[in-house]
């Protein structure tokens, strides 16, 4: 800082332009970066969900020797002396809409539909036919 007025201290218009500057390039690295976490979060989220959906399959098959074939045979609570169902998930997950990005393709984003849903395929959890494997392990992933 240098006496501008008898007395008064202040910052120089030189100082004052490279603060401005070094604040535009650090938003300028960190700007895109954030723009990208939410759709990362969205992907990771859908990854998180059938994961769970397939622990709820394979304790399922554990405790009754078959596989669900259907949402409610996770999420229904069992009644009965007998029970053939029993309440492994609190409810049925709805997949996160919008844009994602899953690890398989961290550089591809993804629409999901509005349309899009979690099922049971083939004794593992889903998503428009996508499992967990898919999107998350570099398996066929989602979308093109």
């Amino acid at each position: 800082m240098k006496n501008l007025i008898k007395g008064k201290k202040g910052f120089t218009l030189i100082e004052l332009v490279i603060v401005i500057a070094i604040l535009g390039i650090l938003a300028g690295i960190a700007i895109p970066r954030f723009l990208n976490a939410t759709a990362t979060a969205r992907g990771a989220r859908i990854v998180a969900d059938l994961r769970t959906i397939d622990s709820a399959i394979v304790i399922y098959n554990a405790k009754t020797g078959k596989l669900p074939t259907a949402d409610t045979d996770l999420t229904t609570a069992a009644t009965g002396d007998t029970p053939t169902t029993f309440q492994l998930l609190a409810a049925w997950p709805v997949p996160a809409k919008g844009s994602a990005v899953f690890p398989a393709k961290p550089t591809t984003t993804v629409t999901i539909p509005d349309d899009a849903t979690y099922a049971i395929t083939d004794g593992r959890g889903t998503i428009n036919a996508k499992t967990a494997t898919d999107l998350a392990e570099g398996g066929a992933g989602y979308g093109k």
